[in-house]
């Protein structure tokens, strides 16, 4: 269990990191840029949807993950369970 976190912290700090990268990246393309304000505008809307579009892929790939650990947990007690059963009843 402590993996899936360890894992989850992590993609934690790189989608922070990302993020800044990213917004760093429009500011200095606002205060370069040679279109109209309208124009840049649009680009930013368009560059939000893509960044809003690529986290919510991320979010339900680590929610995948997620499930996929938890079905693997529950398989392990299961498994365990039922080891114990089988040695309480060879008693």
């Amino acid at each position: 269990m402590a993996v899936g976190l360890n894992f989850a912290f992590s993609l934690e700090k790189k989608m922070k990191k990302a993020f800044y990268l990213i917004l760093a990246g429009v500011a200095i393309g606002i205060f370069l840029a040679p279109d109209k304000g309208s124009e840049t505008w649009r680009k930013l809307k368009d560059g939000f949807d893509d960044l809003k579009e690529g986290t919510k892929n991320q979010i339900n790939d680590l929610v995948s993950q997620g499930k996929e650990l938890v079905g693997k947990v529950r398989d392990g007690a299961d498994n365990g369970e039922n080891n114990v059963r089988e040695t309480v009843n060879q008693w």
